[in-house]
């Protein structure tokens, strides 16, 4: 694992139709803004499906992945307010996942985000995030392609919060993300044809897809 590499933090999740009006209030206007107050914290964005599911991805860079596990961050999951601990009950098909980000290519924020889940084959999830890297140099020079970053997810628990036995059982830990970032959808599908196909990613060191879909850029609050 590098010491050095961003962190990452990425939740995939649906929402109780009767709750997703307050949902999205909450996220804009209290959950995104708390978050990215966290010190370490780069950015707090979230996403609405084009062509995916679950229906909501949100995404956090921090500095380091030691932020994810720092007192202050590991304080804040465990003095949730009383709105997010309303949200909460309202999730439905959550995957929450814990990472580093190892290779990552371009700069800024894209308007559309392409997020691609993976399970490691035989040579384990270093092995495949080592292989998404040689893939991502091609597709990072493809027009309309913003920013690239490989996730090797860890091993559950860094900011642990024993309050939240169901979140943590939601995590898959050995999974591999790759995120791609773009000025619209067009160019994301234009990468999945190549050089980002399932061919092209399994011939990488993956055993097999877990999750692929389109996301449009919803809010982003900047640290």
């Amino acid at each position: 694992m590098t010491t050095h590499a961003k962190g990452l933090l990425a939740v995939w999740t649906d929402i109780e139709p009767a709750a997703e009006a307050e949902f999205n209030q909450w996220y804009d206007r209290e959950h995104l803004p708390e978050r990215a107050a966290v010190p370490g914290f780069l950015n707090a964005r979230r996403y609405g499906a084009v062509q995916a599911a679950p229906r909501y991805f949100a995404a956090y860079d921090t500095e380091s992945l030691a932020v994810l596990g720092s007192p202050t961050y590991v304080k804040a999951l465990g003095n949730q307010t009383a709105w997010s601990q309303r949200m909460f009950t309202n999730f439905r098909n959550n995957t929450r996942m814990i990472a580093a980000q190892p290779t990552e290519r371009g700069v800024g924020i894209g308007g559309a985000m392409l997020t691609v889940r993976l399970a490691p084959g035989v040579g384990g999830a270093a092995a495949l995030a080592e292989g998404l890297a040689r893939v991502v140099e091609t597709a990072a020079e493809l027009s309309g392609i913003v920013r690239i970053s490989v996730a090797l997810g860890v091993v559950a628990g860094l900011d642990a919060d024993p309050t939240q036995p169901a979140r943590l059982a939601a995590e898959r830990p050995d999974a591999v993300a790759l995120l791609v970032e773009g000025t619209d959808v067009p160019p994301l599908q234009a990468a999945v044809a190549s050089p980002l196909s399932e061919a092209a990613l399994l011939a990488a060191g993956a055993e097999r897809i877990l999750q692929h879909g389109y996301y449009r850029m919803l809010c982003t609050v900047v640290a």
